[in-house]
């Protein structure tokens, strides 16, 4: 018994009024003439005064006991408008409203007829059962899970009601208790024994729960209840369709309100693809339940289906005002929105879901799919994770996670994924590729090739298999391979864009930017609201150093897509960036952006961060709180609010909000590594390594969280606490070089030259063929700073060799050899940098420093110009720059650049030292004083005390 119905909102049942008799009330018929103007008196009277609402309430009474919620419902309003204290009515018709499905209207009259002093056993167990409707099981539990009630009617609906709390909790065992009572109540009772039936189901006892349904039926063979979880429990038991139509349709017979067979009939007969059937079952179930949120469910989606999107609309919006909550709802929402081109609230809506039930794997499918058409696949892979974590995943979670992979460049990764697919179930075709990506993993790549061809070929519409193959093919670099294979998936779907951005990732791999560039705007032509594909555009655009034309990509996004806010943020983002849009614009727009679209986490996280970077911190506090005040219980937007907290140096507050980030997200270790993170902040060592040792716990495996645990507990001199988050990841995940990585630079820290390179070289083996350049820097520096100088050389002489166009190497290279003050071979190893990338600006910067040290001031002015026209207002460059202006005499202009450096990187006391300089070198001694004071005020903190006591003499 699960505690979501996946394929609707949640039923209950009509209860009805149990153990009330039958009534029936009338006048005598009147003869004669004083009779006839005795009646033509009455009739005058009712015309004039109606009913009584005692009248009124025992009328609705006999509708109840007859089943008919509606014609009680009917009668109890009026009841109620001519007499609105009358609590018995205002308790019925909260009853009524609810057996009729209408959980908001039940809850308040529910509400009113308490507030009136109804009470007692009966107010109890529908209370109870209004807890249950509203998903609100915790409560129910803690309300009623100890309660008994004295009349055993109301007693066993309350335990009937803890009997579904407690499943929906997974908790069989109170759930086996809660059953047990309600049967000790009423063993007589249809309604209880059902729950009993259907608890021995949940339990895992099928065969039980048949011969007791067959039991109950035979005590009440007109049970419209019991012929319908029959049906539910044939279903199950895989037996012929057939039996279980008959079943349903017999339920239906006895009760034609019977929603639940009504639904079970529809999903079932679309199951079978019997459309013609599930239509004619659909207008059944709407003539005689119109109004039920399941009836409005499946009619949306029928209607989606048949793609007639304003009638799924409609219905829709119909059941979200019925049950503005509800999980089920929320989804259709989300695919109606989809449907209707709204991805903005298609997004919303999943995530609402996911808000609710982080278990929902369609919802987190849909949102990663969502994303990962917005292109952003980072976050389409974390919003998808918990599904591919799962113990049994879901084969479409498996079969995302795979694309999402491929379009990473990660071809081993979504092989891998489509392998745990075909262990799961290897009958399903996408199991079938997991199978054929097993065999070429196991070295029978002409087998796997062949099968996974079988199966492109197999599959007329289908695409599955036409990725795996070209993924296949793209890893072993059969390029005429993989070209033909999105050859043929693009017939499969000609106007898809998949098939051009697949051609200009591959140009890429192959280093040839055109026609990567010329294959992305084809794909742009077939789906110009595509993010992914801008954002292919925009990276090759910013490699040519043309950011206004990086723009013009996400404005023309937005041209045919006006509602895809995260073009609209990928503008601002570029924007400000590239000075293109000052701080100050950029964030009063952001703020607009929030405004119009409060529920966007993204939007305000941006908003939020830039008002922080321009210390704006009431403003940023403010935006953060109101997010959490409209979500108290999203955790991105706590996570939010505890760094505007931090920011604003209200500590305790930020680690209140911290500590709710991490009771809300137990099994992640986010909120743990925001307090390590603030405690290292505010100095507190043992706070911050309680937090890193709770974080490495929960997420051992996490290479990415090992990385960010070791930094900080080595920031904070815990190298045991570095060493654990090692350890820890090499047991959950051996085949990661990370975990001897890490383990290596906690021994390079401590200068244990032997320990670092043992665990370099065993990070090595884990690595095997595949480069890793990060090892190898590691690597060859340990050895250089072990003086290892000819092992080192060796080292890198290999490491070339390989990798001639390795520029990062390169330039690693020429750091070291710069850090040993071998001056000449280090510009060497930037100019080897600079004839690789042209355009490598901090290799430019540092040649013209060199330059500088050689005497060579017109070289490093060239230099330092070119560094800076390609990164501006980069700080370190800035301070190049000036230096070379000044070596040329030109002062004035230096002083102008050092001062952009010092406004940009205000921490740093070495560009004032400079700037200090200038001025005394300009001649301007109240701004070198102003300079050299607040250098002076840094104390022992700035090493070069000695030259600012030295200028400061020079200018007294």
């Amino acid at each position: 018994m699960s505690r979501k119905n996946q394929n609707g909102p949640a039923q209950g049942r009509p209860a009805g009024a149990e153990g009330a008799a039958n009534r029936r009330s009338g006048r005598g018929l009147l003869r004669g003439g004083a009779g006839a103007l005795a009646l033509g008196s009455a009739l005058l009277l009712a015309g004039c005064f109606g009913d009584s609402a005692q009248d009124l309430l025992k009328s609705a009474k006999e509708h109840l006991d007859k089943k008919d919620s509606k014609g009680a419902i009917i009668q109890l309003k009026n009841a109620l408008q001519k007499d609105e204290s009358l609590a018995e009515a205002r308790f019925l018709l909260a009853r009524a409203l609810l057996d009729g499905g209408d959980v908001a209207g039940a809850a308040i009259e529910a509400e009113k007829a308490k507030g009136q002093g109804y009470g007692g056993d009966a107010m109890s167990a529908l209370q109870a059962r209004l807890l249950l409707r509203q998903g609100k099981v915790d409560e129910l539990i803690g309300q009623f899970g100890t309660v008994h009630l004295a009349t055993a009617a109301e007693e066993a609906d309350l335990q009937s009601s803890l009997v579904s709390a407690y499943a929906a909790k997974g908790d069989l065992r109170g759930a086996r208790a809660a059953a047990d009572a309600a049967l000790r109540a009423a063993p007589d009772k249809v309604a209880v024994q059902l729950v009993n039936v259907r608890l021995l189901a949940a339990e895992g006892k099928q065969p039980e729960a048949r011969a007791e349904i067959d039991r109950v039926l035979a005590k009440f063979p007109d049970s419209a209840e019991a012929w319908e979880f029959k049906g539910e429990l044939q279903v199950t038991a895989q037996e012929p369709a057939a039996d279980a139509i008959t079943s349903f349709r017999k339920a239906l017979s006895l009760d034609k309100k019977q929603v639940a067979a009504h639904s079970a009939l529809v999903n079932l007969l679309l199951r079978q693809n019997d459309k013609a059937g599930a239509a004619e079952a659909m207008k059944e179930m709407r003539a005689a339940v119109p109004q039920q949120p399941q009836t409005l469910f499946l009619a949306a989606i029928m209607a989606l289906d048949a793609n007639n999107v304003k009638e799924a609309t409609d219905l829709s919006q119909a059941l979200l005002k019925m049950a503005p909550g509800n999980d089920n709802a929320l989804f259709l929402a989300g695919r109606v929105a989809l449907a209707n081109g709204d991805l903005r609230s298609a997004e919303s809506n999943f995530a609402k879901v996911l808000q609710s039930a982080p278990e929902a794997v369609n919802a987190r499918v849909a949102l990663a799919q969502l994303q990962l058409r917005g292109g952003d696949l980072d976050q389409a892979m974390a919003t998808l994770q918990p599904a591919l974590d799962a113990k049994i995943p879901n084969g479409d979670a498996l079969a995302l996670g795979a694309a999402i992979r491929l379009r990473l460049g990660q071809g081993a990764e979504a092989e891998s994924l489509l392998a745990r697919a075909a262990e799961a179930n290897p009958n399903d075709v996408r199991s079938r590729i997991g199978l054929a990506m097993a065999q070429i993993q196991k070295g029978q790549e002409a087998q796997g090739l062949a099968a996974l061809r079988a199966l492109a070929t197999q599959d007329a519409k289908g695409t599955q298999a036409d990725v795996a193959l070209i993924s296949a093919l793209v890893r072993k670099r059969d390029d005429a391979g993989a070209q033909a294979a999105i050859a043929a998936l693009e017939k499969k779907d000609p106007k898809s864009a998949t098939a051009p951005e697949l051609r200009g990732s591959l140009a890429k791999l192959r280093g040839d930017k055109a026609g990567a560039r010329a294959q992305f705007e084809e794909a742009f032509k077939r789906e110009p609201a595509s993010m992914a594909v801008a954002n292919s555009l925009a990276e090759l655009d910013m490699q040519d150093r043309k950011p206004e034309d990086a723009v013009k990509r996400y404005e023309a996004v937005l041209k045919a897509d006006p509602k895809q806010l995260r073009a609209e943020l990928a503008v601002i983002g570029l924007k400000l960036n590239n000075q293109l849009m000052d701080k100050d614009a950029a964030a009063k727009r952001l703020v607009e952006l929030t405004k119009a679209h409060p529920e966007d986490v993204a939007t305000r996280s941006a908003a939020v961060a830039l008002l922080m970077e321009k210390k704006d911190l009431k403003q940023a506090l403010s935006l953060a709180q109101e997010g959490v005040t409209a979500n108290a219980d999203k955790p991105e937007l706590i996570d939010l609010l505890g760094q505007a907290q931090a920011a604003s140096g209200d500590r305790q507050q930020a680690i209140t909000s911290f500590n709710k980030l991490a009771t809300l997200q137990p099994r992640s270790p986010l909120g743990q590594m925001r307090l390590a993170e603030l405690a290292v902040q505010t100095g507190d060592k043992e706070a911050a390594a309680t937090a890193l040792k709770r974080a490495q716990a929960i997420a051992p495996g996490d290479a990415e969280l090992a990385r960010r645990v070791a930094e900080r507990a080595m920031q904070i001199q815990k190298p045991e606490i570095a060493l654990l988050a090692a350890k820890g990841l090499q047991t959950a995940a051996p085949k990661s070089p990370l975990g001897w990585t890490l383990e290596g630079d906690v021994a390079r820290a401590r200068k244990d030259w032997p320990a670092a390179l043992a665990s370099y070289r065993k990070a090595e083996q884990v690595v095997g063929d595949t480069a890793s350049v990060d090892l190898a820097m590691a690597l060859h520096g340990t050895l250089s700073q072990a003086g290892k100088k000819e092992e080192a050389a060796a080292y890198a002489s290999a490491w070339m060799a390989k990798h001639k166009q390795d520029a990062l190497f390169l330039y690693h290279l020429g750091d070291v050899a710069l850090q040993q003050s071998d001056f000449a071979q280090a510009e060497q190893r930037y100019q080897a940098v600079l004839a690789i990338n042209p355009q490598h600006a901090a290799a430019m910067n540092n040649v013209a420093w060199l330059r500088l040290r050689a005497g060579k001031p017109d070289d490093g002015l060239k230099f330092a110009e070119k560094a800076n026209a390609l990164r501006p207002k980069m700080p370190p460059y800035l301070d190049t720059w000036a230096e070379a202006l000044a070596a040329k005499g030109q002062t004035a202009k230096a002083i102008e650049v050092q001062k952009q450096a010092v406004e940009l990187a205000p921490t740093v006391p070495g560009f004032r030292l400079r700037l200090a300089q200038l001025y005394v070198a300009g001649g301007n001694k109240t701004d070198a004083q102003a300079e050299l004071k607040r250098l002076a005020d840094l104390g022992a903190s700035f090493d070069q005390q000695a030259e600012v006591q030295k200028l400061q003499a020079s200018i007294r």
